[in-house]
């Protein structure tokens, strides 16, 4: 574990490039290219929020800005992937999915009364029980992801006080991984949407031999999905699309890991560029 309190040499550069009404915060943790250590400290003020960063090296120096830009870029990015993960992640870990086991339980039920008599729902009927088990899934997944984004931020912040780039890119294969799913999940729910709709149509013809509470239950249930679908999700994935135009980088269904990995690594940059570089304080 390296020392990764700020030196007397660290908070005498530190305070040099403070401006007035601004508090200083040196991250805990430290970026290592192989050579050498480099320190993140941001500036903040209450009413604007962060408006500047100032990158040091093990000892405290002040390194040259072009020197600044490499590691200000890593650590930048360390941090949004670990927030990445409270703010997005762990909201999705913690979906009720109850409406998605109830759907499976109940078509399950009812799939042979449902096909035999409308023999051409059998496909919906399958697609719908199959694209929501696999759903069903998604919580343990995610789940699986944090626990890997969480063991590697807790090896750079607690046990060694350092990640290198070999830790950042196991952490990115999680973000992409995760990105990469919820993507699917969309295009799987807006591919189920004309099944839905021809499964509510049959139930809701008068003779059933299905109970009435379970047909009104599935009508609900699906409903409510379309419903989801047309509003949030839509969003969603209206932005996930316009990120990838934004970048001009192609969304390749049959390869989402792959498209997802180039945008991660464009759009990053381009924040990097437009939002961090600009107040990055280190002299050139």
């Amino acid at each position: 574990m390296i020392d990764t309190k700020p030196t007397k040499l660290h908070e005498k550069n530190i305070k040099q490039y403070k401006k007035v009404f601004e508090k200083w915060d040196m991250w805990d943790f430290a970026y290592f290219d192989g050579k050498d250590y480099y320190f993140l400290t941001l500036y903040e003020q209450v009413l604007k929020g962060i408006t500047g960063y100032l990158i040091l090296d093990y000892k405290g120096n002040i390194v040259p800005f072009v020197q600044a830009k490499s590691p200000a870029l890593s650590l930048i990015r360390f941090n949004t992937m670990i927030h990445g993960a409270m703010q997005e992640m762990v909201p999705q870990m913690r979906k009720n999915m109850t409406p998605y086991k109830e759907v499976v339980s109940l078509l399950s039920k009812y799939k042979t009364n449902l096909v035999s008599k409308h023999p051409k729902l059998e496909s919906s009927v399958e697609k719908v029980i199959q694209y929501t088990t696999h759903a069903l899934g998604n919580s343990t997944r995610i789940e699986e992801f944090i626990n890997k984004l969480g063991h590697l931020q807790r090896f750079a912040t607690r046990e060694h006080g350092y990640f290198d780039d070999e830790i950042l890119k196991a952490m990115k294969e999680e973000s992409v991984k995760y990105n990469a799913m919820m993507y699917e999940y969309g295009l799987n729910e807006f591919d189920m949407m004309n099944d839905y709709q021809q499964i509510i149509n049959a139930l809701s013809e008068g003779s059933s031999t299905i109970p009435f509470t379970d047909r009104k239950k599935i009508n609900e249930l699906l409903k409510a999905a379309m419903q989801s679908n047309n509003g949030s999700l839509k969003r969603t994935m209206q932005e996930f699309d316009d990120g990838f135009k934004e970048v001009n980088v192609l969304l390749n269904p049959a390869n989402l890991e792959q498209s997802f990995n180039e945008k991660m690594l464009k759009s990053g940059l381009k924040a990097f560029e437009e939002k961090i570089v600009p107040i990055i304080r280190n002299p050139s």
